[in-house]
């Protein structure tokens, strides 16, 4: 009989233990280069375990601290950004965040939002994708242990309770799964960029002879409407739409 089927599933296990390992060791060693001050150092690190696909909101947001550090604003402001994608209550990335914005030169008033849809949008992100995932686990299992109450029991009022509790934590696990599935589509999609150019003009057209509409400045934050060959058709929040060009400016 070969091997293989069992072999090849303890190797990929044992790569991705070993991935993961390494990922802390790097993770750790950054720590220490920005304990000493060494924020470069500790910058090459965070981005390298980046670069593998080891994503978490403390290293996003310890490497927005680095650049902080270093008067990068605008990669500060793009990796809190980046933190609180991942986990919207990280309090610290809150508040580092809202220091490096009053760093920027352009201080853009928000259109009120419509009630139904912000609401919505914090339910969503008000637990990470984790969080939901294990409600949705922990509820179907109890909706299993009901169903199965209900199978078992004789008693009339323990089989209706056990079947209709069933339902309704049926219901919450689907609806845990749906606030989860709509988390990870926020976090996967980059809707939303940081300006990096220092002074950039905001074109009506995909094209550098088109009208200047506005200025806008590095650290800015825009929602991504379009793109257009080497052109991004962006949104302010005061409700202003121009064309700028790709290459200054970085996804979310």
């Amino acid at each position: 009989m070969s091997l293989t089927k069992y072999i090849l599933p303890i190797l990929l296990v044992t790569t991705s233990l070993f991935a993961k390992s390494e990922a802390i060791e790097k993770f750790n060693t950054a720590n220490a280069f920005y304990a000493e001050g060494k924020y470069a150092e500790a910058i090459e690190v965070y981005e390298s375990i980046i670069a593998n696909d080891n994503l978490s909101t403390s290293i996003y947001y310890n490497l927005g601290n680095c650049y902080y550090k270093t008067d990068n604003i605008p990669e500060a402001i793009l990796n809190y950004e980046k933190a609180l994608k991942l986990k919207p209550d990280n309090e610290d990335a809150l508040f580092n965040l809202a220091m490096a914005n009053k760093l920027t030169i352009d201080k853009i008033d928000r259109l009120p939002e419509l009630f139904i849809g912000s609401t919505w949008r914090n339910l969503i992100t008000s637990r990470t994708v984790e969080n939901w995932a294990y409600y949705a686990t922990g509820l179907i299992f109890l909706s299993l242990l009901f169903f199965v109450s209900y199978l078992l029991m004789s008693q009339v009022l323990i089989k209706k309770t056990g079947f209709y509790a069933g339902l309704f934590f049926l219901g919450l696990s689907m609806f845990s799964f749906l606030m989860a599935s709509q988390h990870n589509a926020i976090v996967k999609q980059s809707t939303e960029a940081i300006i990096f150019a220092p002074t950039i003009n905001i074109q009506s057209e995909p094209n550098e002879n088109a009208e200047q509409l506005f200025t806008l400045h590095e650290g800015t934050k825009v929602t991504l409407l379009e793109k257009n060959s080497d052109w991004s058709k962006i949104k302010l929040p005061n409700g202003n739409i121009g064309w700028i060009k790709s290459s200054e400016i970085k996804s979310i």
